[in-house]
């Protein structure tokens, strides 16, 4: 997994600017500290999201060996469950 910095050191060069507002009322650039603070949290976001996914193939990992060692499909947990 990535490091915090480095994804904040992708999205800066992906999104070298930011900007907020709408059509109707127009845009405007963010301040650099309204900028580092919305790239801070995009970074933790998509570091929190990344660990979410590995609990969920953690979990269905330990799922399949204990199935495995029960010498059961899925199926028949679920069945055996109902």
């Amino acid at each position: 997994m990535k490091t915090k910095e480095e994804i904040i050191a992708e999205l800066k060069i992906e999104y070298p600017t930011l900007r907020d507002g709408s059509e109707e009322l127009g845009y405007r650039e963010l301040t650099i500290e309204q900028y580092n603070d919305t790239i801070e949290r995009w970074a933790g976001w998509i570091i929190y999201q990344a660990q979410l996914e590995e609990e969920i193939k953690a979990k269905a990992a330990e799922k399949m060996a204990l199935l495995d060692k029960l010498g059961i499909t899925e199926e028949e947990a679920k069945l055996l469950l109902s």
